[in-house]
């Protein structure tokens, strides 16, 4: 069973993204920071968009598992939690098939991070456009096909705090070639890899900024690379349970972490992290 989107699914998912992106009527991308900062860190998640053809769906799942309240429409809904904004969902065409979290990566000069993925294997699908109040952005799918959009944020990045329990933790990409990607990567955001010793094994994590960003997971071969969102949570096994209720399939569960498909199909992660650890949250 395929726990993940497959390539041609992605491959029409950035499609539709592409096309919310285009500078002919795009829709309008709210900027990343509720209040302008002058912060830029390279290689920080810094937002995160929900692309499907099923917006209300969407809307109904998120809302009722983790409280998530809803503003705007039509072809962009912005996501907020506690009332701050902390994502957006991007309506794709009918027919697309599937959806997909997709991350905004923070890097110092999009044309110079799209131009070294197209030199080094990956794909841009949009070529970098100005969205007046998100910034210079370019959609692209690294050497794998994994799916992530580059970002120069207009009102600055977010400054690193804490996450509060219903928004984003982590950030993994799941890879067929763990050494490739950690090579890739580090040379198109500056990250520091690192390994972590995590429940007896070694974790690879990248780093930015003086702080862990995203980690890495070797994906099975069924299951398409991609960069994988969690999202912290006070009680895993429950929520898990009531996502399954909601719709979502649960196709890897345990006492502190799950991967959930939701209802429109996209992957997601949900983890239980406690102040006191240190390193990866994981």
């Amino acid at each position: 069973m395929r726990a993940f989107p497959s390539r041609a699914t992605c491959a029409a998912l950035s499609l539709a993204l592409a096309a919310a992106c285009a500078s002919n009527a795009p829709p309008r991308l709210p900027p990343v920071t509720a209040e302008p900062t002058r912060l830029a860190t390279a290689g920080k998640f810094v937002w995160v968009d929900l692309v499907t053809e099923d917006v209300a769906a969407a809307r109904s799942f998120y809302g009722e598992l983790f409280g998530w309240t809803f503003r705007g429409g039509d072809r962009y809904t912005e996501v907020l939690h506690q009332g701050q904004p902390i994502a957006g969902i991007v309506e794709a065409a009918s027919g697309v098939g599937g959806a997909r979290w997709v991350g905004n990566l923070s890097v110092a000069d999009v044309d110079r991070a799209a131009d070294f993925v197209r030199e080094h294997g990956g794909v841009v699908a949009r070529e970098p456009v100005d969205a007046p109040e998100r910034g210079r952005l370019a959609l692209v799918r690294d050497p794998e096909g994994a799916l992530l959009l580059l970002l120069q944020s207009s009102s600055g990045d977010p400054p690193d705090a804490e996450p509060a329990t219903g928004s984003w933790l982590w950030r993994e990409l799941w890879t067929h070639d763990i050494a490739a990607a950690t090579a890739f990567y580090t040379q198109l955001a500056g990250y520091e890899a690192d390994l972590v010793e995590l429940q007896g094994q070694s974790y690879p994590v990248l780093n930015a900024g003086g702080a862990p960003r995203a980690g890495l997971v070797a994906a099975p071969p069924e299951v398409h690379p991609q960069w994988l969102p969690y999202v912290r949570v006070a009680d895993a096994e429950a929520l898990a349970t009531r996502a399954g209720e909601l719709g979502a399939r649960v196709v890897v569960r345990d006492a502190n972490t799950a991967i959930l498909v939701d209802p429109v199909g996209a992957p997601i992660g949900i983890q239980v992290w406690h102040t006191a650890q240190t390193g990866a949250a994981r």
